[in-house]
């Protein structure tokens, strides 16, 4: 009898499987098709490599000194842009202290003209009834000796008074000019980080103008150059990260199929998911999806309308290439696995990147900030989106406006 339940089970979880197999064969080969196609791409790319190693090394000089030129002012421009946040924050702070501080001087010239009025009337009190004379009318009229003791501490406590009210009349005094001496102090240092922020500023626009510059030189020599070119070796290694993405989406896919089959046989509802893609930045249009200079532009361009412009995931996903590129500039590749579907997102010359390689990103996480970095000719996004891998020949872009609406 157990022999034949044994029997039974095994039969039962076979079919089960092959029912779970059947139901997802479709997906899972897309997936590995796609594995399968970025690593034969990747194959081809390799021959093409050995084959133009030496019309590559020819450029490589040439082409290096340009790169590193624009690398050095992007870096320069990150780091001066940097600066200026911090002193516009230190403005903003020194501000608040020089307000606070003047909120307590005025305080405080209440209260001391309060006691000037007081010690005023009271000086002429004292004068009206005869000052030190008075005092000693007061003791003579004592009747007892009981009387002229009390008398005596109560013209001591008066006197006490009076000194420990024109003590702290000096005291504040003394205060309210420490008070204005601070607040100059912070007035000159307010002025100084101004000044400090002019000159960072002028900076800012001097190292802008000279990227400018050099890209206006770089256009008249390339006139077809696109802002997306990048050289074989950069194209191999993003396909390598690409490959090793999809295999860990690949992996992940395979385990949240098999917690849906886990909660279909106990019964429960399969997990919620959201396979649309997000906004990834703020900003206009300023160039569309389609042929640009005799070439496809396979992305759109948003441009930049505020002083810092962050830039998100448009969903979730594995980053696989974050670094700066000669072309692209500060660039992050993003891998996602909607559905079963695989897709690919890039965003390019951002001015910082705050993502790592190998990161699992949410929709809407900061990736960086909106930049001019790379072979840009002004401050934007270019943001591409690919069904499946991403490739040099960008055969696979299409219209971001097909999933966002802008």
């Amino acid at each position: 009898m157990r022999k034949l339940f044994t029997v039974i089970l095994s039969a039962t979880i076979a079919i089960g499987g092959t029912t779970f197999l059947s139901e997802h064969a479709s997906a899972n080969q897309q997936l590995k098709n796609k594995i399968n196609e970025v690593h034969g791409k990747r194959k081809e790319l390799n021959k093409e490599v050995q084959q133009k190693k030496n019309e590559i090394n020819q450029l490589e000089n040439e082409q290096a000194k340009v790169n590193a030129e624009i690398k050095k002012l992007d870096l320069a421009v990150a780091e001066t842009a940097e600066r200026i946040r911090k002193k516009e924050a230190e403005i903003k702070t020194t501000k608040a202290e020089i307000d606070k501080l003047a909120f307590k001087i005025k305080e405080l010239q209440i209260k001391i003209a309060k006691r000037d009025e007081a010690l005023k009337t009271r000086v002429l009190s004292v004068q009206e009834s005869g000052g030190v004379v008075s005092y000693l009318d007061v003791l003579l009229g004592a009747k007892s000796f009981g009387d002229f003791i009390d008398r005596a501490n109560a013209i001591s406590i008066i006197v006490q008074q009076d000194k420990d009210i024109l003590q702290a009349h000096i005291n504040d005094k003394q205060a309210l000019e420490d008070m204005k001496k601070e607040q100059q102090a912070k007035l000159a240092k307010l002025e100084q980080i101004r000044a400090e922020l002019k000159t960072d500023q002028e900076t800012l626009i001097a190292q802008k103008g000279q990227k400018e510059k050099l890209m206006a030189e770089l256009k008249e020599k390339e006139q077809q150059i696109e802002e997306e070119m990048l050289d074989k070796a950069e194209e191999a290694e993003i396909l390598r990260r690409q490959e090793a993405a999809y295999k860990k989406l690949y992996q992940q896919w395979l385990e949240e199929q098999r917690r849906i089959q886990e909660a279909k046989q106990r019964g429960e509802k399969p997990p919620v998911t959201d396979g649309t893609f997000m906004r990834p930045a703020n900003g206009p249009i300023t160039s569309n999806f389609g042929q640009r200079w005799g070439k496809l532009h396979a992305g759109v361009d948003i441009g930049k309308r505020g002083s810092e412009v962050p830039v998100v995931a448009a969903a979730d996903g594995i980053v696989f290439r974050s670094y700066y590129s000669s072309s692209y500039g500060n660039v992050v590749f993003v891998s996602h696995n909607i559905n079963g579907k695989m897709y690919t997102t890039v965003y390019a010359h951002l001015e910082s990147r705050s993502v790592s390689e190998g990161q699992a990103v949410k929709k809407g996480d900061l990736l960086g900030y909106m930049g001019n970095t790379g072979r840009s000719y002004g401050a934007h996004l270019h943001f591409e989106i690919h069904e499946g891998a991403w490739n040099a020949s960008k055969s696979n872009a299409v219209n971001p406006k097909k999933y966002i609406n802008f």
